[in-house]
């Protein structure tokens, strides 16, 4: 049988019918392009991931214990806390917002400068990141007109986290009705339930019988 192709011209062959589709289509890189929409995208979906290091648990601010939050273009907000959470788990829906509260945070995500793709860092794949002991990571990860991009923001417990990625996360946080932790959570809960019921049985009682006199027949 006659080779009609030696591997070489095979390899380029199929190159270039790869490489075909791209060049009709359009490959279009998310960082070249321009987000600035006034109106909400009907297919916004926002997905915020916390993670954070073995030295860094059990934070009591709300966004720096480990968690995600995800809101779908439907409005669901899916929320929880937990150490099994990573950047591929979808949590339990915790609520459904409204539209006026999906705009407010769209127009957020604008005033704080997630919208700028040319800023992404889409050369990372959130899903690979592990933190470092003392470290806590933000992913934050956004889907509008039909494009994806994500932003990872990494920094220490001593340090000064970045404060967009801050007032974007507690924002979610807030709508998730998410809470700061009290500083003595850990201590013993003491109630007071009023005065002892019991008081009364341990004093003398105000009055007492008159010791009786024996009468002789």
């Amino acid at each position: 049988m006659t080779r009609l192709f030696g591997r070489s011209e095979v390899y380029k062959l199929f190159a270039s019918l790869v490489l075909i589709p791209c060049v009709l289509l359009g490959c279009t890189d998310v960082r070249t392009t321009h987000i600035d929409s006034p109106k909400t995208p009907e297919d916004l979906s926002v997905d915020v991931t916390i993670l954070t290091g073995i030295s860094a648990k059990d934070l009591p601010q709300a966004h720096l214990r480990q968690g995600k939050f995800t809101v779908l273009s439907d409005g669901c907000l899916r929320s929880d806390y937990g150490d099994s959470l990573n950047f591929l788990t979808r949590p339990a829906p915790t609520r459904w917002l409204y539209q006026s509260q999906l705009d407010g945070l769209w127009k957020l995500a604008g005033d704080e400068g997630w919208l700028e793709t040319s800023a992404s860092t889409i050369d990372v794949w959130p899903g690979s990141l592990r933190p470092a002991k003392n470290e806590i990571i933000y992913i934050l990860f956004f889907h509008a007109d039909g494009m994806d991009w994500w932003f990872v923001r990494r920094f220490q417990t001593s340090d000064i986290p970045d404060p967009h990625a801050v007032t974007f996360v507690r924002s979610l946080c807030a709508l998730a009705w998410s809470t700061d932790r009290s500083p003595d959570r850990n201590l013993p809960h003491r109630y007071d339930f009023g005065p002892n019921p019991y008081e009364g049985f341990t004093k003398a009682p105000p009055w007492s019988f008159a010791k009786s006199t024996p009468v002789n027949p």
